[in-house]
């Protein structure tokens, strides 16, 4: 007797894709590379020379305009700038907030002495992470944009390190970093320290970001 038995289907096997052809990379220039990190730099410098004029200094002060309307009550504040010397707030209260109050006399006149440096590291950490990502597709205005970080941030780092060694004049004649000093009894070369580790911290903080993408 014969048996037969049904056939078996055959399996095709699926045939591998073909990717579609990828472009080759451009060859990495390190001239070029060189030419957009210097015009670049060149350019955000100038980029930062044209805002001493007015408007990186205003928002330096508004930050200190901004404070003190927050921690006082009845505020006045009035902004003067000096273009490529620097600006001033004049200000006057009736007394301390809420705020104010629960942070007390000492830490409020703190905070408004640092909101000032505070918007500098705000707008200048930001330029620099925002260039930093943009820098292979727009080397040049990735360049211009981390130079102006870096050099807004050199000049708050040397503000602050003009006051090492001051006392309560200096805090009286408005310098932000020796008002802090004689207020919360912060160094001017820990402020110093601080500030200068802000830009190097962002760039720190961008590649770790780059690596885990």
């Amino acid at each position: 007797m014969k048996i037969q038995t049904a056939p078996q289907p055959r399996t095709l096997k699926s045939l591998p894709k073909k990717m579609p052809p990828q472009a080759p990379k451009p060859p990495n220039d390190p001239h070029k590379n060189m030419q957009d990190i210097c015009f670049g730099g060149a350019l955000g410098t100038a980029a930062y020379v044209g805002g001493t004029a007015f408007p990186s200094t205003y928002l330096h002060e508004l930050g200190h305009k901004m404070a003190v309307h927050a921690l006082y009550s009845g505020a006045t504040a009035d902004i003067t700038v000096t273009p490529f010397k620097g600006g001033v707030t004049r200000w006057s209260a009736q007394g301390l907030s809420p705020l104010g109050e629960h942070l007390g006399a000492a830490g409020s006149r703190s905070v408004v002495a640092m909101a000032g440096t505070a918007m500098d590291a705000l707008s200048s950490c930001a330029l620099f992470a925002a260039g930093y990502k943009m820098r292979q597709k727009h080397p040049l205005a990735a360049n211009a944009m981390m130079g102006y970080g870096v050099m807004n941030m050199a000049n708050s780092t040397l503000y602050a390190a003009s006051g090492i060694g001051k006392g309560a004049a200096t805090a009286k004649a408005g310098h932000d970093f020796v008002t802090l000093q004689t207020q919360l009894g912060v160094p001017c070369w820990v402020s110093t320290a601080v500030v200068a580790s802000l830009i190097p911290l962002t760039y720190l903080a961008m590649r770790a970001l780059e690596k885990s993408e």
